[in-house]
Order: C-alpha cells, then structure tokens, then sequence
C-alpha cells in the first residue's frame, strides 16, 4: 500500500470529536482485514456492551490505523485540540508538568456485523482515543423515521443512529445513510456513544471500532 498522507476530506469538529472521510485505499485496506477476520473468526462479543450477533477482532499488520491516520492527525495543526482533551480527561495519569503522550499504539480493533433490530446501549471504551470507521450503511435514517411505530414520535431523531455524548451532556446524532460511508469518527474514549437499531433491512450494518493508547 502506498505510504502517502491522507487528506482529511470533510474534517469537522466541534472541540469533542473529529468526523472526516477516508481514502479509497484505506478501504480496501479495511475490507481485506475484515475478510482476514472473517476466515480467523475470533469472536468479540464478549467485549462489547451491546447486543450484536456478531463482531470480530481486526488485526491491523501495515498499522495504518496509527500510521497513515491517527498520527498524521495527531501531529497536525489540530495536535493542541488531543492535548486539550488528554488534560482535561485525564490530568490524574499525566503529572504535572510532563508532557502529553507522543507515542500512540493500537490497541483493541474490531468488527461489529449488526442486523436489524440489534443496538449498542450508551457505553464507554478504554484507552485516550477511540474511533469508529462506518464500512456499509444499508439503510437511510429518512426512511427509517417514517416506520409506523417511529413516525411522529420523540424518536424520530435517534432510529438507525449513532450518538455522541459528552461528560458535559452535549450530544451529537450522526444520521445514518450510505453517504457515511467511509467516514471515520475520532474522541475521546470516556465519551459515551451508543447505536440504536434500524427496521428498514435485512442486510448488514458494518462497522470498525477500536481503542489508541499511548506507550
């Protein structure tokens, strides 16, 4: 695979999160290991929070998870928004007067295959950073809020989502269509975030989750 920086296409942040959109290369990359997992078939479930048939731990052999998008990232103009969040979250593991971490590593990486009805109540992760990669989206957040027992209810803004959550109870609903596919969400890994379950398919919603900590 090519060594060459990505460009964040569609980088947005609102001080808690950062939400851009990833490279052609990058997803076959991540396809490939998803078929790897598939073939290796090391169950996740016992690590999740939610109720999912199936979900899968990733390997990452090239580290281009760390390599090609987090540290480019990390290292760039935005590198004062992960300090702010590193002394704000987590000032009890950095004494004072160190430095912020400069070494991150990959730790968790998975798979979640999830089917009609299936969600991930609101749940935290480990580590400083986590991240969610949406691979395919089959359904469209429109037409789930126009099923019966939705349409017209308080709901309508959460079927078929994912949700954000900030300590200080800001929340952000990422709408869920198969425009947000290939778009990668960075935070903070004490964020909580939860995914409600979509009506509209039968095939699968498949996403990439993992944790980055520093060595």
């Amino acid at each position: 695979m090519s060594e060459t920086p990505i460009t964040f296409r569609g980088l947005s942040n609102d001080d808690w999160y950062f939400h851009f959109k990833l490279p052609d290369s990058i997803m076959e990359y991540l396809w490939k290991q998803i078929e790897v997992a598939k073939n290796e078939n090391t169950d996740f479930r016992s690590e999740l929070a939610g109720c999912i048939s199936k979900s899968l731990v990733l390997r990452d052999p090239e580290n281009t998870i760390i390599d090609r998008i987090f540290s480019p990232l990390y290292n760039s103009p935005h590198r004062p928004i992960f300090d702010e969040w590193s002394l704000r979250h987590y000032r009890t593991l950095i004494p004072q007067g160190k430095r912020i971490p400069s070494n991150p590593v990959l730790g968790k990486f998975w798979v979640n295959f999830q089917r009609k009805y299936e969600y991930n109540p609101l749940h935290d992760h480990g580590g400083m950073f986590s991240f969610v990669i949406w691979m395919k989206i089959p359904y469209k957040w429109e037409e789930e809020k126009e099923c019966n027992w939705v349409k017209g209810s308080n709901s309508q803004g959460t079927v078929g989502n994912f949700m954000l959550l900030s300590n200080d109870l800001r929340m952000e609903t990422f709408k869920m269509n198969p425009d947000c596919e290939s778009y990668m969400l960075i935070f903070p890994s004490h964020t909580l975030h939860c995914v409600y379950p979509f009506y509209t398919s039968d095939d699968e919603r498949i996403s990439i989750s993992g944790n980055i900590f520093f060595e």
